[in-house]
């Protein structure tokens, strides 16, 4: 779940509030952020919030954190012209440093200053912050979207999950991978699949030709959300994300939500979607983890059974496809 104080066409302004609320209704699955923009927030905030999410879920908390991408939000918390990146890295070291450490605190960095070193009480626990559930804290996971991306190089130094965003095209996927190896190989170390999680964008239909019908209807669902994306790189004048490598050159003007399809979108009935998703791991690298990103429920009964495909039959086709198994490791 992302983070949105000003996009009402993505109305979550807390993942954690949002999430908590289905601490209960399930037992298993893992609820992550994606992200915490920590340039919004103090980082004292940041590190009490979580840590108290993973004890009500009981370690089922994946941490995620980013620099935000929605320029609204960064006039609304003055950040627009700050070198967010660079926020992200301060921030979350004052939050390690919390989680790894006992009063009294002390942090100085060049865009937040604090700690408590006085009343500080041990024997009545005054002072002390919280510690998150996991042991030495829960996963931390940032994504990337852009070739020669930074957030992937921090990733790969700090051997935390990359995800490599659902609406970018193959090549750009296949830089992170090669980026993660460049970055690791400077250690002498090769990077672990597991920690790099790939999103993808699908439609799962009974049969090809369900999925080309609803595709070609006006204003669908996924019509929708690529138009929202293509506005948005327009306007922060990073189209380049979206094309292709042999396509840079293009003219913006032909960069149209049906090149997203072509280029980006992977649809089609369960074993077209896996022989894609197969071919598309084989070029890009041995990610071990599939993010699929979900879109408006219009109409519901296809995007039901969308989902009911994806487990049912994609995944262990994909499985198989790939021969994956559940813990084994990637060379």
């Amino acid at each position: 779940m992302g983070e949105h104080y000003s996009v009402p066409t993505e109305p979550i302004q807390s993942a954690l509030i949002f999430l908590a609320s289905l601490i209960p209704e399930t037992n298993h699955i893992k609820l992550g952020s994606a992200v915490h923009c920590l340039a919004y927030h103090h980082p004292a905030v940041i590190a009490g919030h979580a840590a108290l999410f993973d004890h009500l879920s009981k370690g089922r908390f994946q941490m995620g954190i980013g620099t935000g991408a929605t320029p609204t939000d960064f006039d609304l918390f003055c950040v627009a012209e700050a070198d967010r990146l660079a926020m992200v890295r301060e921030s979350i070291e004052m939050i390690l440093g919390i989680w790894s450490s006992d009063p009294p605190y002390s942090f100085n960095g060049k865009h937040w200053s604090f700690g408590i070193s006085k009343h500080v009480f041990p024997e009545l626990g005054i002072g002390a912050m919280g510690k998150p559930y996991q042991t030495p804290h829960p996963p931390i996971m940032i994504p990337a979207m852009s070739r020669g991306s930074e957030s992937v190089r921090l990733a790969a130094q700090r051997n935390w999950i990359c995800l490599s965003a659902n609406f970018v095209p193959g090549d750009v996927v296949k830089d992170h991978w090669q980026t993660l190896c460049g970055e690791c190989g400077k250690r002498g170390e090769r990077p672990n699949p597991a920690n790099w999680h790939v999103g993808r964008t699908l439609l799962v239909t009974e049969t090809d030709a369900e999925a080309r019908t609803y595709l070609s209807q006006p204003n669908n669902a996924l019509w929708w959300y690529f138009h929202w994306i293509l506005h948005s790189v327009r306007y922060g004048r990073t189209t380049h994300m979206l094309k292709t490598a042999a396509d840079q050159d293009m003219p913006d003007e032909l960069l149209t939500e049906q090149y997203c399809f072509d280029n980006i979108l992977i649809a089609g009935s369960p074993k077209t979607v896996v022989e894609k998703l197969a071919a598309f791991r084989e070029d890009v690298g041995p990610f071990e983890t599939l993010v699929i990103s979900h879109h408006d429920w219009l109409p519901e009964a296809l995007w039901r059974r969308h989902m009911e495909l994806v487990a049912a039959e994609v995944m262990p086709g994909l499985r198989a496809a790939v021969g994956w198994q559940r813990g084994a490791a990637e060379g």
